[in-house]
């Protein structure tokens, strides 16, 4: 594809940029109800929507974007089903062995002849079967998973590759369309990694900037490209709530 081609359309994506300069600030929560901060994750601090650049290239591609065959996706569905039942089965059978390890630091400080001693000693019975049960059905989940995952794992890796090799041709050109961008701009993609607290930050002058960033969950793949106007003294919080969650086989590939 040639450059000419893509830098015409463009134009219409290029932002009016504001005099301003100033911070974004970022935190990253992977799973609100837990308040799970993600650190260690690249946060992209981008002038441009790149993901409007993506639809450019795409829709003027020499040959159409492969499609993945309906089967396959309904396939992939199911062994993500498959895989939260197994997580959820070996979340409970944790729980159940974190409480057993609870008592049986309690009991090591009782006496064995007290009745507390044997109220916690026959609660760690019970426990003790319960973790029977649950390790043999997390087990069978998994196996359940794992069976169908391998099943689906050759025709996965073929699509993947058609899918690849699609994508090196389409965007060969990808790098000096962003070059031709950032100048006409006068800007440059800036990056941060999140730290403990899951906060990132760039000094960003002017404005819009889209902050891009992606993390993959036990549902699949979050991913963020999220408009802010420019430097705010609020904190731009990415949490799934303004993520976009791809599943599914491409997002294996």
């Amino acid at each position: 594809m040639s450059k000419l081609r893509v830098a015409t359309p463009l134009l219409a994506i290029l932002p009016l940029l504001a005099a301003c300069g100033g911070r974004i600030t970022v935190h990253v929560v992977a799973d609100e109800a837990a308040a799970e901060a993600v650190n260690d994750l690249e946060v992209q601090f981008i002038p441009f929507d790149r993901d409007s650049l993506f639809a450019v290239i795409v829709g003027q591609a020499a040959t159409p974007e492969p499609t993945i065959p309906a089967d396959l996706e309904e396939a992939s569905r199911t062994e993500q089903e498959y895989r939260d039942r197994w997580s959820t089965a070996e979340s409970s059978w944790n729980n159940v062995r974190d409480s057993m390890r609870s008592i049986t630091a309690q009991l090591d400080n009782l006496d064995d002849r007290s009745v507390e001693y044997r109220r916690l000693f026959d609660q760690f019975g019970d426990l003790e079967d319960r973790e029977g049960a649950l390790n043999r059905q997390r087990q069978a989940a998994f196996d359940e998973f794992s069976e169908l995952q391998q099943a689906n794992q050759q025709r996965v890796d073929s699509i993947c590759i058609v899918i690849d090799s699609w994508e090196e041709a389409a965007f060969v050109g990808y790098g000096d369309i962003e070059d031709d961008l950032l100048m006409a701009l006068g800007q440059e993609v800036m990056a941060d990694t999140t730290d403990a607290d899951g906060v990132a930050w760039a000094s960003a002058p002017g404005g819009p900037w889209w902050v891009h960033a992606r993390v993959n969950t036990a549902a699949g793949e979050l991913y963020w490209n999220v408009m802010v106007d420019g430097a705010s003294e609020d904190t731009l919080r990415l949490v799934p709530g303004n993520a976009e969650l791809r599943q599914g086989v491409r997002q294996r590939c």
